[in-house]
């Protein structure tokens, strides 16, 4: 598998900011609710630009059965989508991308809380953002 970067930046810093912006203030629901998720992730999309209906689409067809886990993919999907003209152009193996997301994820203090209250690990959620992104760009 090979991921764009940019979208994997892009990811990481959109579910940044779902996480401590505004409409971020009940992350405890959006990992554990797939309707507070699903919600979070359309209104996310609206603000990178992408599209909602598309983000919900992703949302529901997230290969993982916890919310936590659709959420990040959905997440990841939303940052692959901003950049379609990037797809390609700057790509990461999957050990690199996923080492770095692993890395960003353990430098979140929030998102590392509810992923330990959710017993969902520091990979599995690296791996459902990096596939989000390479969804997009597939």
């Amino acid at each position: 598998m090979i991921v764009e970067y940019a979208g994997l930046v892009s990811a990481f810093a959109l579910l940044a900011a779902t996480l401590s912006g505004s409409y971020g203030q009940n992350v405890a629901a959006v990992f554990a609710s797939g309707a507070t998720g699903i919600s979070t992730v359309a209104k996310a999309a609206r603000s990178g630009k992408v599209s909602p209906v598309q983000a919900k689409a992703a949302y529901k067809r997230a290969p993982f059965k916890k919310p936590a886990l659709k959420y990040l993919y959905a997440m990841g999907w939303i940052g692959g989508a901003k950049n379609p003209g990037q797809c390609g152009l700057t790509l990461l193996g999957q050990d690199a991308a996923k080492e770095q997301t692993v890395r960003q994820i353990r430098s979140n203090a929030k998102l590392m809380s509810q992923l330990r209250k959710r017993a969902v690990s520091v990979s599995a959620a690296a791996t459902a953002l990096v596939k989000g992104v390479v969804s997009a760009c597939a």
